[in-house]
């Protein structure tokens, strides 16, 4: 598939947006409050987003339409890789925005890292809402090649 280079770079420029966003809001929590409560509000704050996005979703989705719903939509944005088979349905993710967005900000490999894994809340609390399985292994964050969404079909 081929997407429109300027609406992947709008689609990216506003996902760097949501980066300073979540990169500001962290950054006060973990000056006010002990670290370990820092980092559990700011995963209950994108938990309650992840709830909101299942629910724009309009319906249980399945792992086939979720990954369609992001190739089609998303896939140029973090250059996506789809692998579907009778287990699961996986998005290899080898570009993101918001990674790329906190290195220009100069954050640490560990706030990056950390920042990454709090925005994946977003993918895991939508996979729970609707009743799907789902590991994220892999990374960018903390260094993969490549951020590894699977989403698991149930038997």
């Amino acid at each position: 598939m081929e997407w429109n280079k300027e609406v992947v770079d709008r689609v990216r420029g506003a996902m760097r947006d949501r980066a300073r966003v979540l990169a500001c809001m962290c950054d006060e929590l973990f000056a006010i409050l002990p670290a370990d409560e820092a980092e559990k509000r700011a995963r209950k704050a994108i938990i309650k987003y992840g709830c909101i996005r299942a629910q724009r979703d309009g319906h249980t989705i399945t792992p086939e339409e979720w990954t369609d719903i992001h190739y089609r939509d998303m896939g140029g944005v973090f250059e996506t890789t789809i692998e579907k088979n009778d287990e699961y349905c996986e998005m290899q993710m080898h570009y993101c925005p918001l990674l790329e967005e906190w290195k220009d900000l100069g954050l640490s490999k560990e706030k990056q890292d950390l920042y990454c894994d709090i925005a994946m809340e977003l993918d895991r609390n939508r996979a729970v809402q609707h009743g799907i399985p789902c590991d994220i292994a892999e990374r960018l964050g903390k260094g993969d090649s490549f951020c590894r969404v699977r989403l698991w079909k149930k038997p």
